[in-house]
């Protein structure tokens, strides 16, 4: 669309950002669960801009002093090391008042710039993406590793605290608002079997056997930006979940969607399985970045981590369909119970190949020399 095409509301936002003269263009990018998000196209530079889900974040400012703290800590960083911090951390676009945040008709949105040359993925091409992939999460956690996470606003409580996730599953059920609990009875039940390992992280972390540390939380595959010509990593993006949490989530949590061989949602559950070799791929490059952070409480639990985020994914996709699909969006009727059942088969494929994950951690382990305390206890070291 050009400039006189734009939709009203879009164009006021962009111009307290941006100078609306010079736009060329405002196209919706349709990926992502949450937010509202668009392309604005100028000659000079492209930019981001976001209408924020105030249901999901409702503490946006919040969501905003986190993502500030980390990206300028970040930003400084990068420029000791003689890194380009334009392309390896996001920048925050402030508006012409010099704030974060715009309020727009009671709709708050925010402005950052593009990367330019970068691509996110939606579906893994080759172990050596998935291994820049794993360096990208791994750098994030060594770079913020000096962070203190007292300076993070908790602005979603208990959002990976899965024994926490598995109480409000359990109202939500009770209540069945939405008459759907009928329909869901084997999805629900393969949950409660599952629900006596769901504290295995949340109670290390408050006996300190394993460090909080400041997590991103939402490492799925398409937060990860790579250089469009080098298929090297760049940076995490989509910095709305940054607080404190375990860096076992991070790990799990991209494995999930980086080692399936499907999608999401896909609905023939066929086809949802691992790739090993992806999993080893992403393993070595996440590794290779923590070697000098990584606790050996945490290397132990790296399984769980993959295993524990999945449950609770699936979980929270069955819980939001029972709820009448209020947290994630949703292209047609049963959208959210086809992702939960897509999780929960992929749930069954890691507990199938556990002994097969826990030796290719060991492997990697051994291949990047840590020592011989980070190995899994129960298995030999590879």
């Amino acid at each position: 669309m050009d400039n006189k095409e734009m939709p009203h509301d879009l164009r006021k936002v962009a111009e307290e950002f941006l100078n609306s003269q010079k736009i060329v263009e405002i196209k919706e990018i349709e990926s992502g669960h949450i937010n509202k998000t668009y392309l604005v196209v100028m000659p000079e530079c492209n930019y981001i801009l976001q209408e924020i889900n105030t249901h999901v974040f409702n503490s946006p400012f919040g969501m905003m002093h986190n993502i500030k703290e980390v990206t300028e800590y970040i930003r400084k960083k990068l420029i000791y090391e003689g890194k380009d911090p334009n392309r390896a951390t996001l920048n925050i676009v402030t508006s012409r008042l010099g704030q974060d945040i715009v309020i727009y008709k009671n709709r708050y949105w925010r402005c950052m710039q593009y990367i330019n040359g970068s691509k996110t993925y939606e579906v893994i091409e080759s172990k050596e993406m998935f291994y820049e992939v794993g360096k990208a999460v791994g750098e994030f956690q060594f770079l913020l590793s000096g962070f203190h996470t007292r300076i993070l606003d908790d602005t979603i409580r208990h959002f990976h605290d899965t024994p926490y996730r598995y109480e409000k599953f359990l109202d939500v059920i009770k209540l069945d608002r939405c008459d759907r609990v009928k329909e869901c009875q084997e999805e629900i039940e393969f949950i409660r079997a599952r629900s006596a390992f769901f504290s295995r992280i949340t109670s290390k972390l408050e006996k300190k056997i394993i460090p909080y540390r400041v997590t991103h939380n939402d490492t799925k595959l398409s937060n990860v930006l790579l250089d469009e010509k080098t298929g090297k990593a760049l940076c995490l993006i989509d910095l709305d979940t940054v607080m404190k949490g375990s860096i076992l989530y991070d790990y799990g949590d991209a494995l999930r969607i980086g080692a399936s061989i499907a999608v999401e949602d896909e609905v023939d559950l066929e086809k949802v399985k691992i790739d090993l070799e992806l999993v080893e791929a992403f393993t070595k490059g996440f590794l290779s970045e923590v070697k000098e952070i990584l606790w050996p409480s945490e290397a132990e639990a790296l399984y769980d981590g993959y295993h524990i985020i999945t449950c609770e994914i699936a979980m929270r996709f069955l819980h939001d369909y029972l709820e009448g699909d209020l947290y994630f969006r949703i292209n047609r009727k049963k959208h959210n119970l086809e992702r939960a059942r897509n999780q929960i088969k992929l749930v069954q494929e890691i507990e199938k190949n556990e002994k097969e994950i826990k030796a290719l951690i060991n492997k990697v382990l051994k291949e990047l020399n840590y020592d011989e305390k980070f190995f899994s206890s129960n298995l030999p070291k590879a």
